[in-house]
């Protein structure tokens, strides 16, 4: 009697501090089920057809990202990418500056929410375009609209600890899908988790 009583005595002893670890080691963990907030850095290249408008630009997005499980989390990005006037004829530019606001989800390869990663994401665009036009007596005129369309992208990533770095493709308007890709690089750090 007296063994099975220290036998389960040691179990529950066993399972107990099993737990307990558990808690203090999603506790300490940055990645623990949090909401985690960054900034990522991007850059931008227009590809094909957009590029005859457009020309490469920066920009900076908010993150926040929810670990459904080790391998997935859920994302959401919004920030602001400008763009360089791409020169047309004599003196005549144009450019698009983007407001992205983008849901999406990341799924990490190696688990343990760090390592290679593949992201995909859809949501709003809101496109702010200003085209430079050849008015009377050689006046250029300056014509600016601002449009919200859907997109989405894909991409892949790196994360190590807080910091990653992505590589993705983006269509800033699913209706004319060959006519807004869009390449982005950048790198980005989480620094803070709720």
């Amino acid at each position: 009697m007296k063994r099975i009583v220290a036998t389960v005595a040691f179990g529950v002893l066993l399972c107990a501090s099993g737990a307990r670890a558990e808690r203090f080691s999603q506790g300490s963990r940055p990645h623990a089920k949090h909401i985690l907030v960054g900034l990522d850095t991007e850059f931008g290249i227009p590809l094909g057809d957009y590029s005859d408008v457009n020309s490469v630009g920066a920009g900076a997005m908010l993150v926040g990202e929810y670990p459904v499980m080790n391998m997935v989390g859920l994302t959401a990005r919004l920030g602001f990418q400008a763009h360089v006037s791409r020169t047309i004829g004599a003196n005549l530019g144009a450019h698009v500056n983007a407001i992205p606001f983008l849901l999406g989800t990341k799924y990490y390869m190696g688990g343990e929410r760090e390592g290679l990663f593949g992201a995909f994401e859809l949501g709003l665009f809101d496109l702010m375009s200003s085209v430079d036009t050849a008015g009377a007596r050689g006046a250029v005129v300056s014509n600016s609209s601002n449009d919200v369309k859907f997109g989405m992208g894909a991409g892949l990533g790196y994360q190590e600890e807080r910091w990653n770095a992505r590589v993705s493709l983006h269509t800033q308007d699913v209706g004319n899908f060959g006519r807004a890709l869009t390449i982005t690089g950048g790198v980005g750090y989480q620094f803070a988790a709720f």
